[in-house]
């Protein structure tokens, strides 16, 4: 159990210093992280990005919860 535990926790921390990575040396990605930390994902380019491609998808971004405001 106690090595299943270990083995999940490495995966765990290189996807995440792999995603770190992918944020920090590519240009989309890294506009899209800082957009996401204004709070205006809608003007990224991999936001246009997966709209084009995902055109039946409706994208709601209004935040109707009042915990979230």
């Amino acid at each position: 159990m106690e090595r299943g535990v270990k083995m999940l926790t490495r995966i765990m921390a290189v996807a995440l210093l792999v995603g770190a990575g992918v944020i920090l040396f590519h240009p989309d990605y890294r506009d899209t992280a800082r957009a996401m930390w204004r709070g205006e994902i809608e003007t990224s380019a991999i936001w246009d990005s997966n709209r084009a491609y995902y055109s039946e998808v409706a994208y709601e971004v209004e935040v109707f919860h009042e915990d979230a405001k």
